[in-house]
């Protein structure tokens, strides 16, 4: 058992899990069901209105509400935690060094302070995109391999090299 498995982190890693999802399902969903944008002073706001002029915004809030969704039910971790991490990184960057009020200066942080601990905590997953020399391998090939490791009983290989093995 990995260490991010066993008490406290296991809770920890739940809470920030949840928390984070419920975080993105409410911003996503408040938005589907209001179409508030906020208003954001300055330069700042000028992007955020540009974003919501040519629908970038309502992408990236639809996109929230399901990543958040994903989430809150344990299901495509990792996808919904990448997917996010790009506009985590606006937001931090427009938050705290572009509008930097109090309210941004501690959102934008958080944003990025949460998403960040939930990759590390997930990021042994990872491993094959960390290796210097891989083979190609198609996505449903990958997939068949995990799914013969887990009838035998396995760990899901971690590496193109464990599954060649």
């Amino acid at each position: 058992m990995s260490r991010a498995n066993q008490s406290p982190w296991k809770y920890a890693i739940l809470w920030l899990r949840i928390y984070f999802g419920a975080h993105l399902f409410y911003s996503g969903a408040r938005f589907i069901l209001t179409s508030y944008v906020p208003e954001i002073p300055g330069v700042g706001g000028a992007y955020v209105a540009a974003a919501s002029d040519i629908y970038i915004f309502q992408i990236i809030k639809y996109l929230e509400c399901v990543l958040g969704l994903m989430l809150l039910t344990n299901r495509g971790v990792l996808l919904a935690l990448m997917l996010e991490m790009l506009a985590t990184v606006n937001i931090f960057w427009l938050n705290t060094f572009i509008v930097a009020t109090p309210r941004q200066l501690f959102t934008g942080p958080q944003e990025l302070f949460m998403n960040g601990a939930l990759l590390l905590a997930y990021g042994g997953y990872y491993v094959s995109v960390l290796q210097a020399k891989v083979e190609p391998m198609w996505l449903w090939d990958g997939l068949k391999n995990v799914a013969r490791a887990r009838e035998r009983g396995e760990a899901a290989p971690a590496s193109v090299q464990q599954i060649e093995a």
